[in-house]
Parts: structure tokens; sequence; C-alpha cells
């Protein structure tokens, strides 16, 4: 997969999204003979069975496998913490990223029990994302680049990719995003995160969303557009991180709502973009699940989690890995 940029960024970003790969339909024909192998009967192993089903058709292999599995962490901050949004301000992105850089984070911990490594995408931490109330997000540029940028997460070649977010605000775009691309009204995409402390707080939030989308009315047709006026570095990492693994065959993990969110931009362009992966966990929040049914994803795990950092995607992990062992080891009949 090659991207450089030509002059217009977007142009090679359209290009990448209209030329996904398809899923490997021989592999997947493969993996459900096998199924039907198992020495158990038919359905016992449930959702085990799809999942194991799904790595064989973007692995491409005659075995699905996690050997190399990965989290990536995008962290940026931006300025609309400032509209009292958040009980976290700017500073906080910076706090959060060097507790999982430290190694003490709880993505950190439960990547470890997963056997996953880690890798951080610092993205500018000291220049936040301008006020998307007042402003695009990005330019065209800069969030080309920083897609561009969060796809050198595959030269680490892993076989499952997990992807998450850290930082101030970053919600608050998401939920901006999230109405843009699905309509509804800002105070249902407001809820989505756990920084808010009362109800003058979640008002406040909505009532940004709101204000940025107002903002930016008449230029939000286009997925790509309401990716760099609304969301930021963080988010754009994300689509940016999800669209390379798919051209790479590598599945992914999806955390938290701000990935989800980021998701949501290739998925509006094309609904096949983001068959390569699957939600690891959903939070308690209803505007998660909103988002998950609108991409047609089916949380692996409900765990009451609302960190959104790649912790959930990360304990998914092991599940996946249930359901690679028993496709691959269980006795045939």
């Amino acid at each position: 997969m090659a991207f450089v940029q030509q002059d217009e960024p977007f142009d090679d970003l359209r290009t990448l999204i209209a030329n996904c790969p398809a899923a490997d339909e021989d592999a997947r024909a493969r993996a459900l003979l096998r199924q039907e192998q198992i020495a158990l009967p038919a359905g016992e192993l449930g959702r085990l069975a799809d999942l194991a089903v799904w790595m064989a058709s973007w692995q491409s292999g005659d075995a699905p496998h996690i050997d190399r599995p990965m989290v990536a962490v995008f962290s940026s901050a931006h300025q609309i913490t400032d509209q009292g949004v958040s009980r976290y301000g700017m500073g906080h992105a910076r706090e959060m990223t060097d507790q999982v850089l430290a190694g003490t984070g709880a993505v950190n911990q439960i990547a470890k029990a997963a056997g996953a490594g880690l890798k951080v995408f610092e993205l500018a931490l000291e220049e936040p994302t301008p006020d998307i109330t007042k402003g695009a997000a990005l330019s065209e540029r800069d969030c080309a680049s920083t897609m561009a940028y969060a796809m050198q997460v595959l030269e680490e070649q892993p076989d499952v990719l997990c992807i998450g977010v850290v930082g101030a605000g970053a919600t608050t775009a998401a939920g901006a995003m999230a109405l843009a691309l699905f309509g509804g009204t800002p105070a249902f995409w407001a809820v989505a995160g756990s920084a808010v402390d009362d109800a003058e707080m979640l008002t406040a939030k909505a009532k940004v969303i709101g204000a940025a989308v107002d903002f930016h009315t008449g230029n939000l047709d286009d997925p790509l557009e309401v990716l760099r006026r609304l969301g930021g570095r963080d988010i754009a990492g994300a689509a940016g991180a999800i669209l390379a693994a798919r051209h790479q065959g590598v599945p992914v993990i999806l955390d938290g709502f701000v990935t989800c969110a980021a998701a949501a931009v290739l998925h509006r362009i094309d609904k096949t973009s983001v068959d390569h992966c699957v939600a690891g966990s959903v939070t308690p929040r209803d505007s998660h699940h909103a988002i998950l049914d609108r991409l047609g994803k089916r949380p692996i795990l409900d765990l009451g989690l609302g960190l959104g950092d790649g912790s959930g995607a990360a304990l998914a992990i092991n599940i996946l890995r249930a359901a690679v062992v028993c496709h691959n080891d269980l006795g045939r009949a």
C-alpha cells in the first residue's frame, strides 16, 4: 500500500477507500468447512465460530492466528475543553499520555495480560486541535498527513490491531462527528465519554456539539470533511490505522466511542470498508451503543468499561485467541 499525497490531499485517501481489498472468500469457505468438521454439535461454539471464520477470511491463510497482536493508542488534545465540556483540561492529555508511556495505564496492564505489544502515537500534544465551534479542526493536508503517519503502525506487522484514543476533549469532537454523520440531537451524542461530572457540564457539551455542527453546516456532506472539520489528529490517526489495516489484511478490534467515530467516517463512504473490524467492548453509554448499531457491530464484551484507551479492545484479544485455538485444534468428527 502506497500513500503519496497528491495536489488534492484527500485524493489518495479516496482511492484507498474505493479500492479496499475484499475478504478472502476461499479462506472463508475453508474455515466454514473446518467448523463443520469439529466434533461438537452445530452451533455449540456460538460466536467463537463466527469470530474464527472472520479472522480466517481476513488473514487469508489456512488457519487463523494471533501471534503478534498490537494495541495502537492515539493521543491528542482539543481546545474545546476550555468550554467546560469535561472535567479534564488540555493539559490532562499530556498526563494521560505520559502514564501510558510509563507503562502504568490501564491499557498497558491489559495489553500485557493479552500478550500484546503497545505503540503510542503522540499527535502534536503541544498544539491542541483548534476550537471546532470557530473553525476547522485540521486543514485537508494536515488531516491526510496525520492519517498517513498513523498508517506506520502496520510497519510492526501485527496480525491483529487494537485501536484506542487517550486525551482530552475527544468524545466531544467525536460526538459532533456522529451528529453530522448520523443526525439526531446534540444532547444524545453528548453522553459519550466519562469525563462529565454533572448536568451543567453535559449541557455545555451538548451546546458545543450543536454549535460545532452549525458552524460547519454546508460543508459536511463529505465524511472526510466531517473528519477534518470536526475531528482532530487523534481521530484522524485512528481512521488512518483502520484503513491501512484493511489494505494489509489485518483484523482490527475497535475500542471506545471515539475510535468508532473514526470508523464511521470510512463506513459512511463505503459500508464494507470496516468489515475487517469488530467491536472489542462497549461502554455503558447509549451513544456508544447507537454508533455500534449504525456500524453494524456487536461488541464482543460488555463489562461496563468506559475507558476508550484500547483497554476494551485488548481484553477482547483473548476471546479471539479462544476462538482461534478452538477452530484450529478441536478434534474432528
